[in-house]
């Protein structure tokens, strides 16, 4: 695995009940089966596609060493996605972020890392 952080976009913000019973469970779980991840190098063009557009999002940050279930990673499109199966534990989520669009009802997301 290749990957220093993972990444997810909910717009639930009901984070009470997603992060309910001390686990991770978004609605893209039951939806779709996994928890799906964006790749960093990704992550700004994904939240910037029109199902997000001018929502209130949180965007979860996942350190993939606490990950306990399977991952697997796929093409979809132009982005890569990683899928978690299976909830997280909370302490796999290290940080959620409330990400609000600008004006123009697009996102800016810039991660730095500090090595």
């Amino acid at each position: 695995m290749d990957y220093d952080l993972l990444f997810t976009v909910i717009d639930d913000q009901n984070w009470k009940e997603i992060a309910s019973e001390g686990t991770f469970h978004p609605k893209s779980l039951d939806e779709l089966g996994f928890i799906k991840c964006i790749d960093e190098k990704d992550l700004e063009n994904y939240v910037n596609l029109d199902i997000h557009k001018e929502k209130d999002l949180i965007l979860v940050v996942i350190d993939p060493l606490r990950v306990k279930n399977s991952i697997k990673t796929e093409k979809e499109g132009d982005f890569k996605i990683i899928k978690l199966f299976g909830s997280l534990t909370l302490d796999a989520i290290i940080d959620k972020i409330d990400l609000k669009p600008s004006k123009k009802g697009d996102y800016s997301i810039k991660i730095k890392h500090y090595d």
